[in-house]
């Protein structure tokens, strides 16, 4: 029995590992960092990984740009974006709340917040932040902007300067605590799906086997082996991918 259970624990590393690569979680974090800035894109704070950090992940800006040595800064960053609100302005796009910018390898969650402020949050682009993790993004900003209202209104003065960057590093060890939430959610609803996958497979084996016995009973083995093995193929694929969708909606409704 110990040594099913041993063995049952290395199957699903190895899936967790798999599925943990496939997304490029390895290279980039499900939550890189966040931006706050004003209204007029003045970074104020940001909360990102540090180049010691235990891990290999690195700041916004090494995401941002190919070419290491001409790294985008920072503060251009939420310059350049603070400009979509002056645009929505100038569009008669009424009540902008936010605003998402895909990639193939991250994107954006930009939110204008209290009326002055923007928050910016970059993401691996295989992240799907349900409505209770961005709620929480939001509201972890939000709480900080209203409680430290004084120092992110003054944010050149030298007391506020102080008050900011402790707010920073408290950030950092918030968005690393988010980030193994994050992982760890996503692991167990993929070992949940793999499980579940496998169960449905192995009803829905016997059925396709005989059927293929009864229809193709003149077909040559190596054809009906091949087939037979396709077919499962593409069943279990579609059956893991509606038992995703089916997970986080379940999750989601658990949620609200």
């Amino acid at each position: 029995m110990l040594e099913a259970r041993v063995d049952n624990s290395s199957v699903e590393k190895k899936l967790t590992e798999t599925a943990y690569r496939s997304h490029n979680f390895n290279v980039i974090p499900p939550v890189i960092g966040i931006i706050i800035s004003d209204q007029y894109g003045n970074t104020i704070t940001v909360f990102e990984y540090d180049s010691n950090d235990d891990d290999d992940y690195g700041p916004i800006k090494s995401y941002l740009s190919e070419d290491h040595n001409n790294l985008l800064e920072i503060d251009l960053i939420s310059m350049y974006l603070s400009s979509f609100k002056i645009f929505a302005g100038q569009a008669n796009i009424k009540n902008l709340s936010h605003l998402e910018i895909y990639g193939s390898n991250i994107k954006a969650q930009i939110y204008f917040l209290l009326e002055k402020y923007m928050v910016i949050v970059f993401l691996n682009s295989n992240t799907d932040l349900n409505s209770k993790q961005r709620a929480q993004v939001i509201k972890y900003c939000e709480d900080k902007l209203i409680k430290y209202e004084y120092e992110f209104k003054n944010f050149n003065n030298t007391s506020s300067r102080e008050i900011l960057s402790i707010l920073e590093q408290k950030g950092k060890r918030w968005l690393r605590k988010l980030n193994i939430r994050y992982i760890q959610t996503y692991k167990n609803i993929y070992l949940r799906k793999h499980e579940t996958t496998e169960e449905l497979m192995n009803h829905l084996g016997l059925i396709i086997q005989n059927e293929i016995d009864e229809y193709l009973n003149y077909v040559p083995d190596e054809i009906i082996n091949n087939f037979s093995k396709e077919l499962r193929n593409k069943i279990q694929d579609k059956l893991f991918e509606i038992n995703l969708n089916a997970s986080e909606n379940i999750k989601n409704k658990r949620i609200i």
